[in-house]
């Protein structure tokens, strides 16, 4: 209360200076101009005029005669100095008063607009007082439609005004209340780091309690804590406490409902950062046939492994990273250039480019016999059989350079046909070979078997 009585006298504080300045401006210094001109000009030799003049007070005690004749002939209107104006003062805050512990209104307004008609003067006072209050109020109105008239306290009472608009149409609801869960929503996670993820977010309460009237409450689909990670600055993996968390009730379409009151307004959250990773290796696999004769003695990368970050679930299925080089007519040895692609669904690796040197070298073969033929993809319910002895196992050639020949064992060899789709019967399907080591080259000499579903 001291400090609004305060304000209110520095303001007629302000607002009287301005008129001091105003006539001093207007009336005594111009005054003052006029009188030594005057002297100037009829030569007035004797100092008599001069002397009067000069004294302290003289001019001061005439100018303020004059200033106050001045004011009595604009104030009755007798000189009008100053011509009769309007400003628009747009925008106003209207200061809307009703119980709002008991009820929910409907059709406020934010703001209105004021339009002020009378003497510059006054307009003048009015802008520089700057006490304009616009009053709705409910206080004695109940449930229900009613039209209210705005109030304005009009603080020079010679001006008119007109208030845009002067009348609303509200409508009064009673309040009620219910309890609803809170979600999590958390906003900005491209914003991170791509090594960081938000594993955990725990906020102080589960529960908040809305209100508003009971068609309004019927609307809300969902209450939700806006975790927004910008706000937590993190640069590593930890825990980060955010207060002052934004809740907002939204429709079933995802619609922020702006007017229903929610308790408590914010709350505090604990939010966990983690960098989930994974090393795995890289696997070169070699695309096409090289040139005949020719075989690829070996593979060497500048990088064998990476670290992947990603969720826990991409990372559990994850189990190495294939590079793919296209060797088709190869018969030298050759250096690739390539690109270490991100798995689906990972944010970063550690490496994105790899140098591979391939060494190539003259072709030799060796056979594998009674490489057991393996049954994937079969039906659920259903078993099967080759149809004989001999369809069951197979003679592999694996093609390439001497010394990996030399390493390798038959139970490195796989021979395996593939049963999906197919059904009971009796059905030729082709036999497919491959081997650990993709520098060699795996043919079956049988091409197809028959196989009986059951």
């Amino acid at each position: 209360m001291k400090r609004q009585k305060k304000n209110k006298a520095n303001i007629f504080v302000r607002a009287f200076k301005a008129i001091i300045r105003f006539f001093d401006k207007i009336i005594i210094t111009p005054f003052s101009k006029l009188a030594y001109m005057i002297t100037d000009k009829l030569n007035i030799k004797s100092g008599s005029f001069e002397k009067f003049l000069n004294r302290p007070n003289t001019l001061l005690y005439v100018s303020l005669i004059l200033a106050f004749c001045t004011f009595l002939l604009i104030d009755n209107r007798v000189i009008n100095l100053i011509s009769s104006e309007s400003i628009v003062l747009e925008n106003q805050p209207v200061e809307v008063e009703y119980n709002d512990e008991a009820y929910v209104v409907e059709g406020l307004p934010e703001d209105v607009d004021i339009v002020l008609m009378g003497r510059k003067m006054d307009l003048y006072l009015a802008e520089q007082l700057g006490d304009h209050k616009l009053t709705l109020d409910l206080s004695d109105y109940g449930v229900g439609t009613h039209k209210v008239s705005i109030k304005y306290n009009n603080p020079v009472n010679n001006l008119d005004y007109i208030i845009s608009p002067s009348e609303v149409t509200v409508v009064i609801y009673p309040k009620v209340s219910e309890v609803r869960t809170l979600s999590i929503d958390v906003l900005n996670t491209d914003k991170l780091d791509q090594t960081l993820v938000v594993s955990n977010v725990l906020l102080d309460r589960d529960e908040v309690i809305i209100k508003s009237h009971e068609a309004k409450l019927a609307q809300v689909a969902s209450v939700k804590a806006l975790i927004d990670v910008n706000s937590l600055n993190a640069t590593q993996a930890g825990t980060y406490t955010l207060e002052n968390v934004k809740l907002v009730a939204y429709d079933e379409k995802g619609t922020e409902l702006t007017d229903i009151e929610i308790i408590p307004e914010t709350v505090t959250a604990t939010v966990t950062i983690t960098s989930p990773s994974k090393v795995v290796p890289i696997q070169i696999v070699p695309i096409g046939d090289v040139a005949p004769g020719s075989a690829i003695e070996s593979i060497e990368s500048s990088v064998t492994q990476v670290t992947v970050y990603a969720d826990e679930e991409i990372l559990a299925a994850l189990n190495y990273i294939e590079v793919e080089i296209d060797v088709t007519g190869l018969n030298e040895d050759k250096t690739y250039q390539k690109v270490i692609n991100k798995p689906n669904g990972a944010r970063s690796i550690s490496e994105t480019s790899i140098t591979i040197n391939v060494k190539m070298e003259a072709e030799t073969s060796k056979e594998f016999e009674n490489i057991p033929i393996v049954f994937e993809n079969l039906g659920s319910g259903l078993k099967v059989n080759a149809q004989s002895e001999e369809d069951t196992k197979v003679t592999v050639s694996v093609g390439g350079v001497q010394s990996l020949l030399d390493k390798l064992e038959a139970s490195d060899i796989k021979a395996y046909v593939d049963l999906e789709g197919l059904g009971v019967g009796t059905h030729t399907v082709p036999v497919y070979v491959t081997g650990e080591d993709l520098k060699l080259t795996y043919t079956s000499k049988t091409q197809n078997i028959k196989i009986i579903i059951e």
